[in-house]
């Protein structure tokens, strides 16, 4: 199925798609959940309840930031590829 298919029929999900797979993301998450667990242990139910929330939060910034890159990144790409089409060295398809 093409790209253009895929958008059309609401297949694409790049936020979840990508997977880091470089050992320093596995080391953070690794980290993140560790560190979750303890504050778990050590905060009452509603402090921790609290915490999550804030965790909650977090991620929805971080999602809307990454959508923020992706259409900068998308817009960029475009940008690019309508400069290097419009490059007057480039001979014209009607010449």
């Amino acid at each position: 199925m093409s790209i253009m298919e895929e958008l059309y029929n609401g297949k694409v999900y790049p936020s979840e798609q990508v997977s880091p797979k470089n050992d320093s993301y596995r080391e953070a998450n690794r980290r993140l959940d560790q560190l979750s667990s303890e504050m778990e242990e050590r905060l009452s139910k509603e402090d921790y309840a609290k915490l999550d929330e804030i965790c909650d939060c977090m991620v929805d910034t971080q999602d809307i930031m990454c959508l923020e890159f992706f259409r900068l990144g998308l817009s960029m790409g475009l940008l690019l590829m309508k400069e290097a089409v419009d490059n007057p060295y480039l001979p014209k398809k009607d010449e």
